[in-house]
């Protein structure tokens, strides 16, 4: 296993953000439900691997019933991207995909209540996975620079920071849930105990302040550009040669900090069997031109994403298709 490094900058860090406090008012019963849900998790969290697999595509299937409104989604995503593949096939992704998502809820346990919480440096975790190019990101943190770790949204997802976290600290970049008790779950959940004894949450995409301060100190951060994106300053570009709403914030950061940009993606080669490839840093990037940066990179995650698409998260509208 690779050892774990730290930024080659000698700029101070900036001050790592601290796990949220708990409100009262999250005990009210407005929330009970959620508390259901996270208690069934927790409950699933410490059941054998094997029934861990059966339990998490079983809850997709169940997903892809109760939900017809997102498993239309899907399939309208799917014929979109891939209209060369026939119906069977086409419906062969759905199906994998909701068991995909549900194999993410399992994924989340490790996540949240892993052994990586009190054992980082020696974390059960660190046997699921194999790193692929792993000297890309370190000779990119060796720059003196910040290193942006761009990780598009697989349903994957909740694995990708804890297993970066075994290589390198960093700061993650996450998107606030609306309802406040999710949040607060999300961020002290994916809050990561480093082995050097830090102890960081996520950072609030809206905290544009703190990611820039992040990466001009010389910091690692991960980040997830890659949805729908209609704000202003959006720039509409072909993603699946299908013109959309994105978002130029990669661009954006690193031309203000001078960051090197790190595409990373992470697959499930098997139910919590996992690799993480990191792709040499971006050339000529950014080049000056949003369009272009952001069409380079949607062609990268369209790459990855023929790979095994079914691991990418179709749930969300990404064209802003109208679905009834």
């Amino acid at each position: 296993m690779a050892k774990t490094v730290k930024s080659a900058s000698k700029k101070k860090s900036p001050p790592p953000k601290t796990v949220p406090t708990f409100e009262p008012r999250f005990l009210l019963p407005n929330y009970w439900g959620i508390w259901l849900g996270i208690g069934l998790l927790r409950i699933l969290n410490v059941a054998p691997l094997g029934w861990k697999a059966s339990i998490g595509k079983t809850l997709g299937k169940l997903m892809s019933k109760l939900s017809s409104k997102r498993k239309r989604l899907v399939m309208a995503n799917i014929q979109l991207c891939f209209p060369e593949k026939s119906p069977v096939e086409q419906q062969k992704i759905v199906t994998e995909h909701f068991e995909s998502l549900g194999l993410s809820l399992m994924e989340m346990g490790f996540v949240w209540w892993g052994d990586h919480k009190k054992n980082h440096a020696h974390a059960k975790e660190r046997e699921m996975v194999r790193f692929i190019g792993q000297e890309n990101l370190f000779a990119a943190q060796q720059q003196g620079k910040g290193v942006l770790i761009l990780a598009p949204h697989f349903t994957t997802l909740e694995l990708t920071g804890l297993f970066v976290s075994f290589l390198t600290n960093y700061h993650a970049v996450y998107r606030p849930h609306d309802n406040p008790l999710m949040d607060y779950l999300i961020a002290k959940g994916r809050a990561i105990a480093f082995s050097d004894g830090r102890h960081v949450a996520p950072l609030s995409n809206a905290n544009t302040r703190q990611m820039l301060k992040v990466l001009k100190a010389g910091e690692s951060m991960t980040f997830l550009p890659d949805q729908r994106y209609r704000a202003k300053g959006h720039v509409v570009v072909p993603f699946f040669n299908h013109n959309t709403k994105s978002n130029p914030a990669t661009s954006k950061l690193a031309k203000i900090t001078q960051c090197t940009v790190v595409p990373t993606f992470t697959r499930r080669i098997k139910p919590f069997q996992y690799q993480v490839e990191f792709l040499p840093p971006l050339d000529h990037f950014p080049s000056g031109d949003d369009y272009a940066d952001t069409l380079r990179l949607h062609k990268l995650y369209e790459t990855e994403i023929r790979k095994n698409p079914e691991q990418y998260l179709w749930v969300h509208n990404r064209w802003d298709l109208k679905m009834k």
